[in-house]
């Protein structure tokens, strides 16, 4: 790694620590109160449904432990191509995929979408977007737990991350617009842009392409969404696995008659798809041929599935020199994306769609929005801002002289690090409802 990319945007005290600056990112984010926080976030459904279901918290420790095996597979067996790119850092990846979901707010994607409707009401442009919480919690938000600046004073703002971490964190290199082909993601809020342009002032690639540890990050979070999740429903007998290993005309039928309507990527070469899917079958999945029991011999046969997908897609990534006709320093191979997105399109067809999903979320959104107007109303009147917990009344202090946008700002970052049992109890308090 080079000396820019392992500087800091505030310039720190120097100690004894013998770790080196991405190994401090790492524990950094493992130690953060916002990383602790994703024990009651959910990854796709709670868990109070008699079953053991990945939440954000553990998603993001196996993220992170695969993101660390693939960039250690990549450095070893491609050490040279590593080498000329800047090189490749396990901890640096680790750390990156510890940290991704940070700004996830309670409740999951429909709540993410209802807070970014909310935020754009409110009078705020840049909405609201997971990805770009996550950076804004890095670099302002998450407490530095003790991390001093070069004269030894603790108001260091965030966990104050290396630039080569930031970079790894940016799935979505840009700002809110900053992409005409990506207009739904975004990396970073406008707000928080003088720390962004920091982060990727020495990427020598084009400004919307990845760092190799972003790359290597966002392929581990594809491939845990993809495996643990997916078995995750089979054992709770949401997901008909082994119809759809059997080839059931009619369950094969409406899946990918829904997996097209809701994946341009799948849609654009059904054929290719179904070959990727009937692959899996044919290996991967081949011991999936009933519905799931909890014996020794089926968990044996989730084992070895998880296995050898995982190995199968580990295996799909290499890196390369950039061109000028492909900049880009990760390649995945084809076939290995379609058979993620199919194996993601299942969890969505089985579980996301269901009607009492559906309709548990409406019920989350309400208190989402809630809240959010709750909290809106307060941050307007000064003498109604002690609704607020301390950190963001301090915010709101920082901020008095500011427009409505910036303390729209404010109640956006207090709603989406709530915890799910927290916002719940909120909504409680502010409703009457015991």
């Amino acid at each position: 790694m080079t000396s820019e990319s392992e500087s800091r945007f505030f310039k720190e005290k120097k100690n004894s620590d013998p770790r080196t600056p991405a190994q401090t990112d790492r524990d950094r984010i493992l130690y953060s109160t916002a990383f602790a926080r994703l024990a009651e976030v959910t990854q796709v459904v709670p868990s109070d449904r008699g079953h053991i279901f990945h939440n954000r918290l553990t998603h993001s420790l196996k993220v992170a432990q695969l993101a660390r095996r693939l960039a250690e597979k990549l450095k070893q067996e491609q050490g040279s191509i590593a080498d000329s790119i800047g090189g490749v850092c396990p901890d640096t990846a680790e750390a990156a995929a510890l940290g991704h979901d940070l700004g996830h707010p309670p409740f999951g994607h429909a709540a993410e979408t209802e807070l970014d409707r909310l935020a754009r009401l409110a009078g705020c442009e840049d909405g609201f977007e997971g990805n770009a919480q996550s950076f804004r919690i890095a670099t302002r938000l998450a407490t530095g737990d003790g991390v001093a600046d070069a004269e030894g004073n603790d108001a260091i703002e965030g966990l104050n991350l290396t630039r080569a971490t930031l970079n790894g964190l940016l799935k979505y290199p840009w700002r809110h617009g900053g992409n005409p082909g990506n207009r739904k993601k975004w990396g970073a809020y406008e707000e928080d842009s003088e720390v962004f342009e920091w982060a990727r002032e020495h990427q020598l690639r084009p400004s919307r392409i990845k760092s190799a540890e972003a790359e290597i990050m966002d392929w581990a979070d594809d491939i845990t969404f993809a495996v643990h999740d997916l078995f995750d429903f089979y054992r709770a007998g949401l997901v008909p696995l082994d119809r759809l290993v059997l080839q059931k005309p009619s369950e094969m039928d409406d899946f990918f008659r829904s997996a097209f309507e809701r994946s341009p990527k799948l849609a654009g070469d059904p054929r290719r798809a179904e070959a990727g899917f009937d692959g899996l079958c044919g290996h991967d999945l081949l011991a999936i041929v009933e519905p799931y029991q909890d014996t020794f011999a089926r968990k044996t046969d989730i084992w070895r599935a998880t296995t050898r997908l995982i190995t199968r897609f580990v295996n799909s990534i290499e890196l390369r020199t950039p061109d000028e006709g492909d900049p880009r320093t990760v390649r995945i191979e084809p076939e290995a994306q379609f058979q993620v997105e199919v194996l993601k399109q299942i969890t969505w067809r089985y579980v996301i769609l269901r009607h009492d999903v559906n309709n548990e979320q409406a019920g989350q959104v309400r208190m989402i929005r809630a809240l959010f107007w709750h909290f809106h109303k307060a941050s307007r009147s000064k003498d109604r801002w002690r609704f607020f917990p301390a950190s963001f009344r301090e915010d709101l202090l920082q901020r008095a002289d500011g427009t409505d946008a910036d303390r729209v700002r404010v109640v956006v970052d207090c709603v989406a690090g709530m915890t799910e049992v927290e916002l719940a109890r909120q909504y409680r308090l502010v409703s009457g409802i015991h």
